[in-house]
């Protein structure tokens, strides 16, 4: 569970370092929209969903460029957004510790300026990678440090368009339920940004066979469940990614007395080929690529395993109760007796309890908050990419360079220019630049440039007012006193008018 940071945790130094960065680099900008209302209520300019690392980088980015009317809204309560501090099961990150993360140019907003601060540069030298829960100490401090404007308990019910002639198009209608008491609250915004994480636009892989069986005998490993009622018991694990090794050692830690892995794969890979997709050619050029380009470097990408982390294999090496199977897939599931029952391969296997490591499927149906959108959102088409991507891949949504769903029907072009998917699905459009933590800064920038030309866009008539109202003087009435007493001109009135941006 979530622990919470204490007052003191970050000495003041290191918030006053990062308030003269912010200071040099002059951000965050001053404001530059107006406040609008529809039918009485504010309308806010962009509602980002999801206060996970993602959702907060995007919620910085704004508020840097000076659009400061958002909010974030996160179902979990405070403390717990994310992954790090429920369902994530490693000891450590696997990203090396010196990446600049969600930093977005701003050297105090890194993890080694705020882990130096506490800890010192000789425990920043000792250490390996950032333990997990101490990468979620620094996310807390990063929205506390930035003032993000996060709303905890609202979890998203609906998203629709809704007509608002007076705002130059459609906006948003937001429907949340708030807190433990059924409590609906409705929110309009310009822009959506969906920062939900890895099962955002869609949820747990489950084979259909599993969802029949007894929730008392099988877990998947994106749920938060009590591993110490394993104690005991014999474990099975499909699946072959670093999930099913971080539940396997979580489930011998908590005294599971068997725990058996079942992996599709002949053995693990030792390669990670994703770390060659992180230098600035493939995050600034990647989404320039035509689509079939895109699709076979990315297709390539999919279809190789990744090497289990390091400190996973030395949280396993001692453990003489764990097995794995390679070249097994696991199917035929069935509960006989109180126990599980299936064959793995052509071997029969039974166990106590059964964890699915089985990853994320894309499945917008299984998002009842964005069926509205459903019928308008232009897919990837399997045919015009000739096999590049795997199967699973092709129901990724199509997205511009800005994040935004494309649209399949005319219905829909203008509120999906509105909706930006911030999730890792958007890979295949843009590249390795968000839902994870090396491009995050760069995916974040991108998001909310791309947001800002939106909303200039959508306010062109108000900013050319208040470009024609603009009245801060560069020089006095007295200094030009002078000058205008040797000519025959009489001194022009000084203009009064200025903008308004309340």
């Amino acid at each position: 569970m979530s622990r919470p940071l204490s007052s003191h945790s970050v000495p003041p130094s290191l918030e006053q370092q990062l308030n003269r960065e912010l200071e040099l680099l002059r951000l965050p900008e001053a404001p530059w929209m107006p406040r609008r209302t529809f039918q009485g209520h504010k309308v806010l300019d962009v509602a980002i969903i999801g206060a996970g690392m993602a959702g907060l980088a995007a919620a910085a980015a704004l508020k840097f460029l000076g659009i400061v009317n958002t909010r974030v809204y996160d179902s979990a309560p405070v403390g717990a957004e994310g992954p790090w501090a429920t369902h994530a099961r490693m000891q450590t990150l696997r990203s090396p510790k010196d990446l600049a993360g969600p930093a977005l140019g701003v050297p105090s907003l890194t993890f080694r300026a705020w882990y130096t601060h506490l800890h010192g540069e000789a425990a920043w030298e000792a250490l390996d990678r950032i333990p997990r829960l101490v990468w979620h100490d620094y996310l807390q401090w990063y929205r506390q440090a930035l003032e993000l404007p996060v709303h905890n308990r609202f979890r998203l019910l609906d998203i629709e368009s809704v007509q608002a002639p007076g705002l130059n198009g459609p906006i948003a209608r937001l429907e949340f339920d708030v807190g433990e008491n059924d409590e609906r609250r409705t929110v309009h915004a310009r822009h959506v940004v969906l920062a939900t994480g890895m099962d955002g636009l869609g949820g747990a892989n489950i084979p259909a066979e599993i969802r029949n069986l007894d929730r008392r005998v099988w877990r998947h490993s994106s749920e938060i469940f009590d591993f110490s009622a394993l104690a005991s018991r014999r474990v099975s694990i499909v699946g072959g990614g670093d999930s099913a090794l971080d539940a396997a050692a979580t489930a011998l830690e908590a005294g599971a007395a068997e725990v058996d892995i079942y992996v599709r794969g002949t053995g693990f890979t030792q390669i990670n080929y994703w770390k060659a997709f992180t230098h600035a050619g493939h995050r600034y050029g990647y989404s320039l690529l035509i689509r079939e380009q895109r699709a076979e470097m990315l297709g390539f990408l999919l279809r190789q395993s990744t090497p289990p982390a390091r400190g996973t294999l030395k949280r396993l090496r001692d453990a003489s109760n764990l097995r794995i199977h390679f070249g097994r897939e696991a199917g035929d599931f069935r509960l006989r007796a109180g126990t599980l029952a299936f064959r793995a391969g052509e071997v029969q296997c039974s166990a106590d309890f059964l964890i699915l490591a089985t990853g994320y499927k894309t499945d917008l149906r299984q998002r009842p908050e964005l069926h509205g959108l459903l019928p308008h959102i232009r897919f990837f088409e399997a045919g015009a990419l000739d096999g590049r991507i795997p199967e699973a891949a092709r129901t990724i949504p199509e997205l511009a360079a800005d994040f935004s769903f494309r649209a399949a029907t005319p219905d829909g072009e203008a509120l999906l220019a509105q909706v930006h998917c911030f999730t890792g699905q958007a890979l295949l459009n843009v590249g390795k630049i968000c839902g994870d933590i090396p491009g995050i800064s760069v995916g974040a920038q991108r998001l909310a440039q791309g947001i800002a030309a939106k909303l200039y866009q959508a306010e062109h008539a108000w900013q050319r007012d208040a470009l024609r109202s603009y009245d801060e003087q560069e020089i006095t009435d007295d200094a030009l006193h002078t000058l205008y007493t040797r000519t025959a001109a009489p001194m022009p009135p000084s203009a009064t008018r200025r903008p308004h941006f309340a």
